[in-house]
C-alpha cells in the first residue's frame, strides 16, 4: 500500500493495476489498469490509500520535489493563467519535456482547453517517426504522448539538427500555422540537442516561432540564455527521474519506425515521381547529381511520402530497377518521396555526402 502524496515510478514494459485514487501526470487512473510501454517510466501520484501492483517492470518510491507534477504545479498555473496561445519547450535530453508537455496537455482539457502538442524532436520524437515533427490535437486526457495519434507530419530527413537546422525551424513553423486555429494552447516540444551549436540552434527556433511562453527546463545558467526575447520565461525544475538508456532510446527509435512504416508494398513509376531533399524537388534523372548516391545506394533508405501537398506517410526502399520503385510502406498512393540520411537496417544512421545539393 502506498502512502498518501508519495510517488510511485514505473518502468515500462508493465501493467499496473490501481486500487484506489490516483493521477499520472493529471490524469485521473483511480482504480484502473495502466500498460506503461517498455522505456517509458510513468509517475504514479498517490492521493489516498493505494494499492499498486506493477505486473513485471521496475518500480520504486521517488521523492515528491524531484518528480512527478507537484514541482511543476505553479509553473503551470502561471502558463495557463497567462492565456497566451503558444507555449515552447527546451532543455536538455532527459530533463522531462516529453513529460510536461504532457501534463500541460491534460490540465488544460480538464480547464476546457483544446490543447495541440507539437513534436520537435526528430530523433526520438513520440508524434512521428525519426527523421520527421507531427502535431496532435489532443482531444483526451492521457498518460503517453505516443496513445495520441498525429494530426499532421512534416519530414525533414535526418535524426539529428546538425545542419538542418533551419529545415527543422522550417517545419516546426508549418505545423503551427497548420493547427493555429484548431487548439486554444499549442506545445511545441523540442529535443534535447543544446551542447556544441545547440544553444543558438534553440534560441534561431524560438525567434522564428514567436513563442507568447518559453518554458526552461534545466539550472539558471542555462535558462538565462532565453532572458532576453519578446516571451515570457518560465524556468522549471528538471525530472530526475526521467533518464533513459541508450537501449531504451533505440528500442523506442525502432518501434517508432515499425509503427508508421506499414507491411505493405507499393510500386510506382519513376517518371511519375518527384523526389524531395533539403527542400528541393527533382525528376529521377536528377537524384544522382543532386544527393550524391547511385540508385543501389538508395537500397534501405527511410523515406517521408508525400500526396496532395502533405506528408501522408512513410516507408523503406526496397529497390529502383526497371524504371520503377518499390518502397515498403502501408501507404498505397503517392506522388512525392521525401528522401532521407536514415538506414534503419544499418548498423546506425547513414549519412549523405553531399550536404547542400
Amino acid at each position: 500500500m502506498a502512502p498518501t502524496g508519495s510517488v510511485v515510478m514505473v518502468r515500462g514494459p508493465a501493467t499496473v493495476r490501481v486500487d484506489g485514487a490516483c493521477r499520472i501526470l493529471g490524469m485521473d487512473v483511480s482504480n484502473s489498469q495502466v500498460t506503461v510501454r517498455a522505456g517509458k517510466v510513468l509517475p504514479f501520484e498517490i492521493e489516498a490509500k493505494t494499492y499498486i501492483e506493477p505486473g513485471a517492470g521496475i518500480f520504486w518510491t521517488a521523492d515528491p520535489l524531484t518528480s512527478g507534477t507537484s514541482m511543476w504545479q505553479a509553473a503551470v498555473e502561471r502558463i495557463l493563467s497567462a492565456k497566451q496561445g503558444v507555449v515552447m519547450l527546451v532543455g536538455r535530453v532527459d530533463t522531462g519535456k516529453s513529460t510536461f508537455s504532457t501534463y500541460l496537455a491534460n490540465v488544460a482539457i480538464e480547464r476546457g482547453l483544446v490543447p495541440c502538442i507539437i513534436d520537435g524532436d526528430i530523433g526520438q520524437g513520440d508524434l512521428a517517426p525519426p527523421g520527421a515533427v507531427g502535431a496532435a490535437i489532443i482531444r483526451r486526457q492521457l498518460t503517453d504522448l505516443r496513445d495520441a495519434r498525429a494530426d499532421f507530419f512534416e519530414f525533414v530527413g535526418s535524426l539529428t539538427p546538425a545542419g538542418f537546422e533551419r529545415i527543422v525551424a522550417g517545419r516546426l513553423r508549418s505545423l503551427l500555422l497548420k493547427t493555429r486555429r484548431m487548439a486554444d494552447l499549442q506545445i511545441i516540444n523540442t529535443d534535447g540537442y543544446v551542447e556544441n551549436g545547440g544553444l543558438p540552434y534553440k534560441l534561431m527556433i524560438a525567434r522564428v516561432l514567436r513563442p507568447a511562453v518559453l518554458v526552461c527546463l534545466g539550472p539558471r545558467e542555462f535558462c538565462n540564455a532565453f532572458g532576453s526575447g519578446p516571451w515570457m520565461l518560465v524556468r522549471v525544475k528538471s525530472s530526475r527521474e526521467a533518464v533513459k538508456t541508450r537501449s531504451d532510446r533505440l528500442g523506442r527509435r525502432a518501434t517508432q519506425l515499425l509503427r508508421y512504416t506499414g507491411d505493405g508494398l507499393t510500386s510506382k513509376e519513376l517518371a511519375d515521381i518527384w523526389f524531395v531533399y533539403r527542400n528541393r524537388h527533382y525528376s529521377w534523372d536528377e537524384v544522382t547529381f543532386a544527393t550524391g548516391l547511385h540508385q543501389t545506394e538508395m537500397k534501405g533508405m527511410f523515406v517521408g511520402l508525400g500526396f496532395d501537398g502533405r506528408i501522408a506517410g512513410f516507408g523503406i526502399i526496397q529497390g529502383i530497377e526497371d524504371g520503377q520503385i518499390t518502397i515498403k510502406t502501408g501507404l498505397g498512393n503517392f506522388d512525392r518521396v521525401h528522401l532521407s540520411n536514415i538506414f534503419p537496417d544499418r548498423s546506425g544512421p547513414t549519412f549523405l555526402q553531399k550536404q547542400d545539393p
